[in-house]
């Protein structure tokens, strides 16, 4: 049923958008269907082979990144497996896992995931996803990233880890996820300041807390889990 109601929609979609002075390419189309919210009008065109699903609009964007920016789950699927380069950088060095992490919907950042998608891809300015998911407060995209092994001291080039990033946004759930993978969360950026000190700026005084407190924990690393018949397990009141 989906696939007649595609081909009905793509050729209506196709028509209407073809009605202007000059007769747009199949890429062309394509980017104007996406941008129209025409899901099944760019499928349609990817179904078929006619655009490129790695072309790029005049913005430098390709049509994976632009199907993640609009929502379109189904087009953003059927582009990764028709071959569009999941780690293709648009003119600032962006991923389209650097967009998917800025919405609410996570089926996109589990599907660049399972695309095998680079979890610490920096942009120009030495951003990962992980440092936009931690400055847009997605807690969710944290911990999708963070759970598939995403690198959290990765700074960006002003020195801001991800840490520093949710810290100023005042996104304590986030600063929670991460304070467990930041090697130093007292690192100062190069303007000589930490995490703490963004969160004190902005009045965020439980995350000012949660950082401080996590500093003063002594790392467990060299704690040693012994099983129940151990010989040198002893009854805590004779330790």
């Amino acid at each position: 049923m989906r696939s007649l109601v595609l081909a009905v929609l793509v050729l209506a979609g196709v028509s209407a958008l073809a009605q202007s002075p000059s007769v747009l390419s199949p890429n062309a189309t394509l980017f104007a269907a996406i941008d129209a919210g025409k899901e099944l009008v760019a499928e349609g065109l990817i179904r078929r082979k006619e655009a490129d699903p790695n072309a790029r609009n005049a913005d430098g964007e390709t049509a994976l990144q632009r199907a993640v920016e609009q929502g379109m789950g189904e087009l953003a699927g059927m582009l990764i497996e028709s071959g569009a380069q999941v780690d293709a950088r648009s003119k600032h060095g962006e991923t389209a896992l650097h967009l998917a992490v800025l919405g609410p919907d996570a089926r996109f950042v589990a599907l660049l995931l399972k695309a095998r998608a680079d979890l610490n891809a920096r942009n120009e300015a030495g951003e990962s996803p992980l440092y936009w998911a931690a400055l847009s407060g997605n807690a969710a995209a944290v911990r999708a990233l963070l759970n598939a092994r995403a690198d959290a001291n990765l700074a960006d080039a002003q020195g801001n880890l991800p840490l520093h990033a949710a810290a100023h946004g005042g996104h304590l759930r986030v600063v929670d996820l991460l304070l467990p993978a930041t090697d130093d969360p007292l690192a100062k950026n190069r303007k000589g300041f930490t995490a703490a000190d963004y969160a004190a700026q902005g009045g965020f005084q439980e995350i000012v807390k949660r950082i401080k407190t996590h500093e003063a924990i002594e790392p467990a690393s060299n704690f040693e889990t012994l099983d129940m018949d151990d010989p040198r397990r002893k009854p805590l009141d004779t330790r």
